[in-house]
């Protein structure tokens, strides 16, 4: 039987608004699962200064990242994974986020105001653009120019003035180290995850972080830092909890969400993380926050509206404001 050339033409077209249509269903599941993501952490920033009210800063950090490794070192065996030489580059994940991520903020976090550290997190989404366009080629649009310049607005207006309730320059600088380095963990992941399970990129990355997160534990306890067995049952728990919702809640979804959108969609997205973990402080902890951080904060939230409605291949608004050549086939965004 031959097939007329209008309805072959007729197929093929079908074919492919089938195969757009699933890809944008796709993507709107990662946005979902993102959102999630940064509500999780976003709600875990409050909780952590809780915690460190009877814990050390490197207690919390052991317990986050033991608490993580354990459940996804169980769910990768049911997947069927046998003890191998792990992936370098997975590792490196680890060591970027929660590793350094995870000890800056908890750091960080106890010589400032959650709210100040939670909205000072907004610097990452800013620092993730800039890193995806120079190093994974993707394209800005003025969409993204505008949410560049809010993100970076946004963090000036936190430390522009502290409301003198316990922000030093020192904790929010080591904030602002902690959203730096958990932006080159979004853009690595972006360029390592598509094509794996999230749940075997999730358990090597939290592999990573224990290789550095064990030393400086045992370093902690050996010299007597430790508040661990001084802490009640209470804060244990709370800290538990904070490994969960920092750590392997948010990373899974993040993990899986990152294979459906560019790096920049992701991090502006992020800002939101910051808006959620300062109105978390405000409800749990009763602390104040500015005029101008509560406005910075807003420019945040607009910012992650503005990614999460835009073209994942934007058009370049002009030549002129990234010159980079072609993306590889490796680097290649959604």
């Amino acid at each position: 039987m031959t097939v007329s050339p209008p309805r072959l033409k007729d197929a093929m077209l079908d074919m492919s608004q089938c195969r757009a249509h699933r890809r944008l269903v796709r993507r709107h599941a990662a946005v979902g699962k993102l959102v999630l993501a940064c509500l999780s952490w976003g709600f875990s920033t409050a909780l952590t200064k809780i915690v460190l009210d009877q814990l050390t800063p490197v207690d919390l950090f052991g317990i986050e990242i033991l608490v993580s490794a354990i459940p996804l070192a169980f769910l990768a065996v049911a997947r069927g994974v046998r003890p191998s030489r792990p992936d370098p580059v997975l590792l490196v994940l680890g060591l970027l986020e929660p590793g350094l991520t995870y000890v800056l903020f908890d750091l960080g976090v106890r010589r400032t105001t959650a709210s100040h550290a939670a909205l000072l997190l907004a610097l990452d989404s800013p620092a993730t653009l800039a890193m995806a366009v120079m190093f994974l080629r993707e394209r800005i649009d003025f969409p993204l120019l505008m949410s560049l310049v809010m993100g970076l607005g946004g963090s000036v207006l936190v430390t522009w003035h502290s409301d003198g309730a316990g922000s030093t320059l020192i904790g929010d600088a080591l904030v602002i180290g902690s959203s730096l380095t958990a932006a080159g963990y979004g853009v690595l992941a972006r360029h390592v995850a598509p094509g794996r399970d999230p749940v075997i990129v999730t358990a090597v990355q939290m592999l990573g972080a224990l290789m550095i997160a064990v030393p400086i534990f045992v370093t902690s306890a050996a010299r007597g830092d430790s508040h661990i067995a001084s802490a009640d049952l209470a804060h244990l728990a709370l800290a538990m909890t904070v490994g969960l919702l920092g750590g392997v809640i948010p990373f899974l979804l993040f993990n899986d969400a990152i294979t459906e959108l560019t790096a920049s969609r992701a991090g502006l997205i992020g800002v939101l993380v910051p808006v959620v973990g300062a109105v978390a402080s405000i409800l749990l902890l009763d602390e104040k926050i500015t005029a101008l951080a509560l406005i910075g904060g807003c420019f945040a939230l607009i910012a992650a509206v503005i990614a999460s409605r835009r073209d994942d291949n934007p058009r370049a608004f002009t030549q002129h404001v990234v010159a980079a050549p072609a993306p590889s086939r490796s680097f290649t965004p959604c």
